[in-house]
């Protein structure tokens, strides 16, 4: 029993001194978790404030080759809903929020919106590889949520 409690106790100190979440990975200032269970988009976004987070934005390079390396190594899913989408205006693409997007890295022919129907940024697995694609936002699929380090 004193093994356990000592053992919990370290996991709680670890997660406060790594300033992330139990369950979240931390790079440079933020914290990100790979979803283990799939949501429409909407429910995606309800499920990271739950999580007291987001819907991941990615702002650089730096960024999004991390989350795709991390995707690739510790992830399980073909796809993961990323935060933006461009259901406001057709083609104008913003982070939650309403935040433009100051970098984008889009897969090639994309965004594409088949048959009128793609407005939510998924990362998608193509080739051996995460890829930035618009796909449906009703479809369920895995998700990346980000927490800034306080």
């Amino acid at each position: 029993m004193h093994v356990e409690v000592l053992s919990a106790l370290l996991c709680l100190v670890a997660t406060a001194y790594a300033g992330c979440p139990l369950g979240f990975y931390q790079h440079t200032k933020s914290c990100y978790w790979l979803s283990n269970v799939k949501s429409s988009f909407p429910e995606a976004v309800s499920y990271c404030r739950y999580l007291e987070s987001h819907l991941v934005t990615i702002e650089n390079r730096d960024e999004d080759s991390f989350l795709k390396g991390y995707a690739l190594r510790h992830g399980t899913a073909p796809g993961y809903w990323l935060g933006a989408t461009d259901l406001n205006i057709e083609g104008r693409w913003l982070w939650e929020g309403q935040r433009r997007m100051s970098f984008t890295n889009w897969s090639w022919r994309s965004p594409g919106n088949s048959r009128g129907q793609e407005h939510c940024l998924e990362l998608v697995k193509s080739e051996g590889k995460y890829v930035w694609n618009d796909y449906q936002c009703d479809i369920p699929l895995h998700f990346i949520c980000e927490k800034e380090v306080k």
